[in-house]
């Protein structure tokens, strides 16, 4: 659709029938001047833009015909102009005016050809960016099916704590009901509780849903304090598995950015569990991850997870964002490639920044829509 400031052009490709009318008329007034006027120019030449006009509607044949058509014009006018005797400069400028006609007819079809080649390639590029965009979603989505299943049993801790709060309730509930005196409003107390319980269990699954789903990306304001406070959610029980204490501080007042929560999330997530593993061999200090979210003074929301691990060397910060390159055993190095390059798609940054603390720092920055500015 064509924005307001957009216009459609006069003649060419939208409008075929009055670019055809107005190069026959041109070419009918050229040919009438040039046959009757005898005038010592060659004004044969202006055939050229009715070849030009017609190119721009015509395929490579209809301009074929169109310059034939025109040169056929000029001679007709030559003779019928010229009955009393042949005219030397009349010749020329008739030669001449062939001549430009079938270099005009050359370049235009020549241009017409590349045209086309170049549109061709614009589909192609077209057609492979979808596919890359594509592949990127599926491969996004996958990596974080896996992380899924590295999260399961935190995942499963996290829905079983309110549903076994939900029964220790209800078992309550039925012997404050069941007294000769039924206590009403211990009753009503109780399962205000486990309602909170059961929409906590509820979101934890609608979280779990969202991140296993298969979906196009949808980039809506969101707060990125929710997202990391969501994500640490899920990675609770491998904090306390990998024996780390995590220092969150989220900035004040929510900071709104333009992006898709599940993406987001799964960068998030995936920073959190890169920061404990590479605590894993530490055991003379303690083992801390300081998440923090904040504005910088040019206005962007700033995610720094910081752990306190061995850290990451100067050549292998600069590799760590690339695809298949990784620092474990077993990893695959696709995290961090798929991480970079969802960040990148909301318009950001991650980067593994140099810190004075022990460890590796990770930054995520990314534009705000929010006017607030909380700096760390």
């Amino acid at each position: 659709m064509l924005s307001p400031t957009q216009r459609v052009p006069l003649i060419g490709k939208p409008n075929p029938t009055l670019t055809l009318t107005l190069a026959g008329v041109l070419a009918l007034v050229v040919f009438v001047i040039d046959t009757f006027g005898h005038l010592a120019t060659a004004i044969m030449v202006l055939y050229v833009i009715v070849v030009m006009l017609a190119a721009t509607v015509l395929s490579r044949r209809g301009t074929l015909a169109v310059a034939a058509g025109c040169i056929v014009l000029t001679i007709i006018a030559y003779v019928f102009g010229h009955t009393e005797g042949p005219s030397y400069s009349a010749i020329g400028r008739c030669v001449l005016a062939c001549v430009a006609i079938a270099t005009t007819t050359y370049l235009t079809l020549r241009l017409q050809a590349n045209t086309v080649r170049l549109e061709a390639q614009v589909h192609e590029l077209d057609a492979a960016h979808e596919a890359l965009h594509r592949s990127m979603t599926e491969l996004a989505h996958a990596t974080r099916v896996t992380m899924l299943g590295e999260l399961a049993a935190s995942i499963a801790h996290e829905v079983s704590q309110p549903i076994a709060a939900i029964v220790t309730n209800g078992d309550a509930t039925l012997r404050w009901l069941r007294r000769d005196t039924p206590e009403i409003g211990e009753a009503c107390e109780i399962v205000e509780a486990m309602i909170r319980d059961a929409r906590r269990a509820s979101d934890i699954i609608r979280r779990i849903r969202a991140l296993a789903q298969k979906r196009e990306p949808a980039f809506v304001p969101i707060d990125i304090n929710a997202v990391v406070s969501e994500a640490m959610d899920l990675v609770n029980r491998e904090v306390h598995q990998y024996g780390a204490h995590v220092d969150l501080e989220l900035a004040h007042g929510p900071l709104i950015v333009r992006g898709d929560r599940v993406q987001l999330q799964q960068v998030v997530i995936n920073l959190l569990i890169n920061g404990l593993q590479a605590m894993t061999s530490i055991k003379d200090r303690p083992r801390v991850l300081a998440v923090r979210t904040y504005t910088d003074d040019r206005g962007r929301v700033i995610i720094a997870v910081q752990d306190s691990g061995v850290g990451v060397t100067p050549e292998n910060a600069a590799k760590l964002f690339h695809a298949f390159y990784t620092t474990k055993a077993d990893g695959m190095g696709m995290g961090l490639s798929i991480c970079r390059s969802i960040v990148e798609a909301h318009d950001g940054m991650i980067d593994c920044v140099a810190s004075a603390q022990p460890g590796a720092r990770m930054e995520i920055t990314l534009p705000l829509l929010s006017e607030t500015l909380i700096t760390p």
